[in-house]
């Protein structure tokens, strides 16, 4: 367990975003009679920002800030917390402050442009317009937060606690044993990771019906490899407890991916043959 403790802490990130929409149902009513439906069917919000995208900006940028905490960390407990290699945690860190400067300086400008964007709404909402859908510049600005922790990983040997010793033993015991549940839990994320990775390269390699295939699957983007390099990266970090299986089918899978571009998949039937044969070997090997 003080292996897992000095290799990793715990990150917990949360922001919050003023949702900018209202419930109309006095449209609900309207449309329901006009289509003899009952208004139970349906709901309505309106868009109190439309027109202007200083509040989608920073929707965007929370959405994104989001799937940056998930994607670099592994998932630990219920409320909320999630494992960040020690090794990474620096940059982590440091890209944490510039999304939360980036964040605020959004909302800043939000704060201030606040009046124009209701302005610029109103010209968009016709008939539906009410000022009163509107809360105060303050009251909309506090809805919005960005919330980050760092705790470390738990161990039993922190307790202290007036117990006798065979007592305090089995407490230390039943704190072990569920942090190591946690831990094992985070691991099985590495395995999703590139269980997901490797069955979506097999299937965009598989040539089987490709004259089928629509406009969309036919295209090749830099992702397809630039996406499993920065999986096998940061896999090199979050495999805290050097699973070999993890170990071999990362490095099996950067091997296959280093030096080469989408060009190179789509040009070739040789080069997609031989990514499928290799992936869909791991996906066996491993029973993914």
């Amino acid at each position: 367990m003080s292996v897992i403790a000095n290799s990793a802490v715990l990150v917990r990130l949360n922001i919050s975003v003023w949702g900018a929409s209202k419930r109309n149902k006095e449209l609900e009513q309207e449309v329901a009679r006009n289509k003899n439906a009952d208004p139970k069917a349906m709901r309505m919000y309106d868009n109190l920002m439309v027109g202007s995208t200083g509040h989608s900006d920073i929707h965007k940028h929370a959405a994104d800030s989001r799937l940056w905490h998930t994607q670099g960390t592994n998932p630990f407990d219920e409320r909320g917390y999630r494992l960040c290699p020690t090794s990474l945690f620096l940059d982590y860190k440091l890209q944490q402050n510039q999304r939360r400067g980036r964040f605020w300086s959004l909302v800043d400008t939000f704060r201030v442009k606040y009046l124009s964007y209701r302005e610029t709404a109103k010209l968009y909402r016709g008939d539906i317009f009410n000022e009163l859908d509107y809360p105060s510049v303050e009251e909309a600005c506090s809805k919005f937060a960005w919330n980050f922790t760092v705790a470390p990983v738990p161990e039993s040997g922190h307790i202290c606690i007036d117990l006798p010793e065979q007592e305090l033993a089995e407490v230390r015991a039943s704190c072990d044993a569920e942090v190591e549940r946690r831990i094992e839990m985070a691991m099985e994320e590495n395995e999703v990771r590139l269980k997901k990775e490797l069955k979506l390269i097999s299937g965009k390699c598989d040539d089987v019906g490709v004259d089928d295939l629509d406009e969309d699957n036919r295209r090749w983007h830099d992702s397809f490899v630039t996406n499993p390099l920065k999986l096998c990266e940061l896999l090199k970090h979050t495999n805290l407890t050097q699973d070999p299986q993890i170990e071999e089918a990362r490095s099996t899978l950067e091997g296959l991916m280093r030096g080469k571009n989408k060009d190179m998949f789509k040009d070739s039937p040789h080069v997609r043959a031989e990514a499928k044969s290799k992936v869909d070997s791991i996906i066996d090997k491993f029973d993914w």
